[in-house]
């Protein structure tokens, strides 16, 4: 398994360090919002992720869209999700714009993306670094991305 060379936000002060031993998965914005609104699929996921010591990441620039598709009475519930002993978050620094650009500009089908592609980019860059499969809501987009990521596709 990969490791990611940005450095997820593990090692914050008061929150445990999660083992990656095990692997985990990478959620996408709409995997998020799944989540929040407590849809079943993405619920097990997550709980099957804390059950068994995987690890749950969740890239930073996915939020502002996952924010954007919920009431303010499930932002609680994505805080709730941030802060799981199992939740990794994933920043967008600087020193990632080349390998994003490159992600983008790679893109097999640019008119797959849209308002969501620098967060789409941004869970491609986390899956490849990683190794671990995407929860994802837009597969036809992380598709034209990356044909070869493991994407598992919410129901």
């Amino acid at each position: 398994m990969g490791t990611f060379t940005g450095g997820p936000a593990a090692a914050l002060p008061g929150r445990p360090c999660v083992s990656q031993a095990f692997g985990g998965w990478v959620l996408d914005h709409r995997a998020i919002v799944a989540w929040a609104r407590v849809e079943p699929y993405a619920q097990a996921v997550v709980w099957s992720a804390m059950e068994i010591g995987m690890a749950v990441v969740v890239p930073v620039a996915a939020l502002p869209l996952a924010y954007s598709a919920l009431n303010d009475p499930d932002h609680e519930v994505v805080r709730t999700l941030l802060e799981l002993p199992v939740t990794l978050l994933d920043p967008l620094a600087e020193a990632d714009a080349p390998a994003l650009g490159g992600i983008l500009a790679g893109a097999a089908d640019p008119s797959e993306l849209g308002p969501d592609a620098l967060a789409l980019a941004c869970v491609v860059y986390s899956a490849r670094h990683r190794g671990w499969p995407v929860l994802s809501g837009n597969a036809a987009a992380l598709c034209a991305l990356d044909s070869a990521l493991d994407i598992d596709e919410l129901p």
